[in-house]
């Protein structure tokens, strides 16, 4: 068995991809931005624009899973 079948055996399928356009809500604040990776503790998410939480402005934040939505790109 070569590492590229052992990888696919043992792998874990993923919802979301890098670069994957979504819509997220976090802590009751709503996020448009990029997929940079889902792991355990949740989806990481670079937003395009920074949220101010507290006294601490954000970019890159983790968003629960069940918050977070493909966003619908609309052709003309």
């Amino acid at each position: 068995m070569n590492l590229a079948e052992q990888f696919a055996k043992n792998a874990k399928p993923q919802k979301w991809n890098y670069g994957d356009r979504v819509f997220a809500k976090m802590d009751g604040f709503s996020l448009v931005g990029m997929v940079i990776r889902q792991n355990e503790m949740g989806v990481l998410i670079h937003a395009d624009l920074p949220l101010k939480i507290g006294e601490e402005i954000r970019h890159v934040m983790y968003c629960k899973p069940n918050t977070v939505k493909r966003l619908v790109v609309l052709q003309d």
